[in-house]
């Protein structure tokens, strides 16, 4: 085995190593920097080829290069680009985006040594959020065949799951024998791999049986191999965690050792998983961590309740995995006394008796009709004057324009649109809170929460009306935009190294006014409507390279717009 190569050392004429990141069996990889890409950070993986002679690696270069080209293609927001392979010195290198995160398999392990593993809620977010990448890959024929906690990480930024090292890969590198490896190797992780596999056989639903072990792993914090029992060869995981009993069968039918038994798609998985992700959430019981306290609010897909409070630490993790741990047990109730009657039932019988007779009452005594200017509109809520100043105000209604949209109509739309779940999420709770601030601080009873469920579910309407009108590839990129992608498009202006761009800034703005007026001279949330802010402004690159400098209007607002925007 040779010895890692000397940081600093120059590849190509243009990634200058940084130093190495790790040796795993497929060959020594390194951190890079990409001299003729603003010096961002890249992943350099080597290969020594078994054969030396220059021509033979540079025709191994050529295979390797035209088997995967399709991946080359790849273009989603949890994929990392595959940028090339180049052979120098007798070796073989291949660099792709660097991922800034940790894998699922390092997180398991910190959990487990606090004694913890994921919870209910934490595993269904998880699913949620890798299962639009399987989607976005078997629309386009590709299966991944290495899903594992291994290969899929939680990238710091966004706290979004990237998937990394496609078994596709693996298997040339034994094939064309970019590096020696053994061929068992290229079957993946053992445990994690279906039965078809070993056979040479995959098909989309073999990457939805890995990500349910996957899953399995972390909800039990147990490896496979500690799992499977060789008589019914199966894992036996149920008897060791309780979750969704819907949850439960999902996991079984991903796991079906026959392909065809299976849920056949990716969609079909996030169908059955949205419902419950609101149920494991009401169900996790609070606890007073640290960590609970820095995510307290969990994020609703159209949600059943609203959420009951807004913090500075909740929106700064709002699309962070939520920690909600371990439910508590519940208390033990006492057996009743024989004899004793409950003292519940003995009040809803007194509340009986009254409302009784005050309906008897109504019935018989005279009272006063309404007048028809009484009858035709209700009378405000009025606040008690001896109320409490410190008592929350009284929940607003409904706007009398709020359509009636049920949660189902708003999932089928967001699926339809390809619009991110938690990210969508995020935009109509802020939207929400700006018109109601007062419940920010203000907890909801059940009857108040329904009463505001149709004004919440009427901004999640008019808001996906307006992110209608983005094309569908900036629509699928929300919620993964950052200043970096802006700072690339200001290269591309040739403007390097600006803070701001007058062309762009200018084109961007007009449209993003025009859909949300209301957010004129606000500093946009990066992770909110900043990220419309950026679709917009990717959809606008185009046209701010046709226009000169010297001939687009001034922003007319008088404000400084890309301060303002704070991105």
């Amino acid at each position: 085995m040779r010895p890692p190569i000397a940081p600093g050392t120059l590849l190509q004429n243009r990634y200058c190593l940084i130093g190495a990141a790790g040796q795993g069996k497929f060959g020594q990889t390194y951190l890079a920097r990409d001299q003729k890409r603003l010096n961002e950070l890249c992943v350099v993986k080597e290969f020594t080829p078994v054969q030396q002679d220059p021509a033979v690696v540079e025709s191994l270069r050529q295979r390797f290069h035209q088997e995967v080209s399709g991946l080359y293609e790849l273009q989603h927001p949890q994929l990392p680009r595959l940028r090339m392979m180049f052979a120098q010195d007798g070796r073989l290198y291949w660099i792709r985006d660097y991922v800034e995160g940790k894998s699922y398999g390092v997180l398991l392990s910190e959990r487990q040594a606090q004694g913890q593993c994921f919870s209910e809620a934490e595993v269904i977010q998880f699913l949620l959020k890798v299962l639009p990448v399987l989607t976005y890959l078997h629309n386009r024929g590709v299966v991944h065949r290495n899903l594992s906690l291994d290969t899929l990480i939680l990238r710091q930024q966004d706290q979004l799951p990237i998937v990394i090292n496609f078994g596709l890969v693996r298997e040339l590198v034994t094939q064309l024998q970019l590096h020696p490896l053994d061929h068992n190797e290229t079957l993946g992780k053992w445990g994690f791999v279906p039965p078809e596999q070993l056979h040479g056989k995959a098909d989309p639903t073999s990457d939805l049986y890995a990500l349910a072990v996957t899953a399995i792993a972390l909800l039990t914090g147990k490896m496979p191999q500690a799992l499977y029992n060789s008589q019914t060869q199966q894992l036996d995981w149920e008897p060791l965690v309780a979750v969704n009993p819907t949850l439960t069968r999902l996991l079984r039918q991903m796991l079906h050792p026959q392909p065809k038994k299976r849920l056949a798609s990716a969609a079909q998985v996030s169908h059955i998983l949205e419902p419950l992700l609101a149920t494991a959430v009401v169900d996790a019981a609070p606890i007073n961590t640290p960590e609970a306290t820095e995510a307290s609010d969990a994020l609703q897909p159209f949600p059943t309740h609203l959420p009951t409070k807004s913090t500075p630490e909740a929106t700064e993790a709002s699309d962070a995995l939520q920690p909600f741990p371990a439910r508590l047990p519940k208390k033990r109730l006492r057996p009743k006394r024989k004899g004793n009657g409950d003292p519940r039932a003995s009040t809803a019988m007194v509340v009986g008796l009254v409302l009784l007779l005050a309906a008897i009452a109504w019935r018989f005594l005279p009272h006063k009709q309404p007048t028809a200017k009484s009858a035709a509109s209700p009378s405000p809520v009025a606040v008690s004057p001896a109320a409490s100043p410190n008592e929350p105000a009284a929940s607003p209604s409904p706007s009398p324009s709020a359509k009636a949209v049920s949660e189902d109509a708003l999932r089928d739309r967001r699926r339809q649109l390809n619009i991110d779940f938690q990210f969508f999420t995020n935009l109509v709770d802020e939207a929400f809170y700006a018109k109601y601030p007062q419940l920010r601080s203000q907890s909801l009873g059940n009857s108040e929460q329904a009463k505001l469920r149709t004004e919440w579910n009427a901004i999640a309407s008019s808001i996906m009306d307006k992110l209608s009108t983005l094309k569908p590839e900036s629509r699928q990129k929300l919620g993964s935009y950052r200043r970096r992608d802006y700072d690339q498009w200001l290269a591309t202006l040739g403007e390097t190294g600006a803070k701001k761009s007058p062309r762009l800034d200018a084109l961007a703005d007009g449209r993003f006014w025009q859909l949300f007026p209301d957010q004129k001279g606000k500093a946009l949330n990066p992770r909110t409507f900043g990220q419309v802010w950026y679709a917009i402004a990717d959809e606008q690159l185009s046209a701010a390279k046709a226009q000169p400098l010297t001939k687009l209007p001034r922003p007319t607002s008088g404000n400084d717009t890309n301060g303002n925007r704070s991105l």
